[in-house]
């Protein structure tokens, strides 16, 4: 959203559905004086790219917190200027900082050009936007209008979308991700089965950063031919929690399985249960390593065919059911398996809640007498071998 009072009288304004107050001929060429709305590692490398370029004035915008988010401890090692929204009340009632580097053109009232908004949490009011000349930015890392809201990043990967990307919008004044699109690019290469969480998410804000510089750079150009967003395609990206990286054996299909391990595993934990009986507790297990879902693989043959043959002799082995192979001749030796929906996943590294380190699967199993289906005593894997 755009607004400037200055030109409110001009015979060649326009009203536009997101409320965009200005003929772009008004826009002058960068640089500009820039307030900084962010606060974590996805903000920050576009504060750090603003900050290093030719920037006419850079202040900063951070929640204040007992632990400083990354912007807030960049904004203070380097000199910037910093104010904080009320911890209650937020942006509702913000005072809009004044710029430092002498008055603005309008002789009275001292604005910035430009609010750039990255991962900031709190939504910009009107108020507060109608006190930059040219409005403001925001850089979402998705392809709006797809996965709209607070975690499109994991929702990009959750959706197993075939494409993914950035794009930098217009605030718009009453909802969060609406704005007329400015600039939308998408991420090539994208290997989509292999990209974790975090990679994803340094490869979507790499390609932000140089987006949002891009789109300042030519903004005059960029106002111009802004789009508006379609609402068909739009997706909701709610935040995650830790109960959607939950396991459940029994109605997971090993590529669901799979794309919860590259959404939540390098983060917040990809995790099931398991009973210790030393303890004689329940513990949380997080999956740290996991071999990639594929049929066809020799590998994968030799284990289904060597499962078919133990269950033709025993009972049919339950959801969660686990075990490790020690027999070295066998494919897939040293790899712990255990049972889902449509078949079995391998886990190679694990960690287990009360103890100090990720471990090999080998590790984890020690100790714990689990059967094996090529066990050499022809024993029968117990009901109470599995994960839950």
């Amino acid at each position: 959203m755009f607004f400037s009072r200055s030109i409110s009288t001009n015979k060649n304004l326009k009203l536009f559905n997101n409320f965009r107050y200005f003929t772009t001929s008004t826009i002058k060429s960068p640089p500009y004086r820039i307030l900084f709305f962010g606060t974590d590692n996805v903000s920050l490398p576009i504060l750090k790219s603003l900050h290093e370029n030719q920037i006419k004035e850079l202040q900063v915008i951070c929640p204040k917190s007992e632990k400083k988010e990354l912007v807030e401890e960049y904004a203070i090692e380097n000199g910037l200027k910093i104010t904080y929204p009320d911890p209650i009340n937020g942006m509702k009632g913000f005072q809009v900082p004044k710029i430092t580097t002498g008055e603005s053109e309008e002789g009275n009232e001292e604005l910035f050009d430009l609010a750039v908004v990255v991962s900031f949490g709190h939504f910009i009011p009107k108020s507060v936007l109608s006190k930059f000349k040219y409005g403001g930015i925001n850089m979402h890392p998705s392809l709006l209008p797809r996965h709209r809201g607070a975690a499109p990043i994991y929702h990009q990967i959750l959706c197993d979308d075939d494409s993914v990307g950035i794009s930098v919008i217009e605030l718009h004044h009453e909802r969060f991700d609406c704005g007329k699109i400015l600039k939308q690019i998408k991420l090539e290469p994208y290997d989509k089965d292999k990209i974790l969480y975090n990679q994803l998410l340094t490869n979507l804000v790499e390609l932000g950063s140089d987006s949002v510089m891009s789109t300042i750079e030519h903004f005059p150009e960029s106002s111009k031919n802004a789009k508006d967003q379609s609402e068909q395609g739009k997706t909701l990206a709610s935040k995650v929690n830790r109960k959607m990286s939950k396991l459940e054996w029994s109605s997971q299909t090993a590529k669901e399985i799979w794309i919860l391990y590259k959404a939540f595993s390098d983060n917040i934990g990809l995790h099931t249960m398991i009973h210790n009986k030393k303890s004689k507790s329940d513990k949380r297990i997080k999956v740290r390593e996991m071999l990639k879902p594929d049929s066809t693989n020799e590998m994968y043959k030799q284990l289904l065919m060597d499962i078919d043959n133990y269950e033709s002799r025993n009972s049919t082995l339950k959801y969660g059911t686990y075990f490790l192979e020690t027999d070295k001749s066998k494919l897939y030796h040293n790899i712990m398996w255990v049972k889902c929906k449509d078949g079995w996943v391998g886990i190679t590294k694990l960690f287990e809640e009360g103890k100090k380190n990720t471990v090999k699967s080998s590790e984890f199993v020690f100790g714990k007498n689990t059967i094996s289906i090529n066990d050499q005593n022809d024993l029968i894997i117990p009901d109470s071998q599995i994960l839950f």
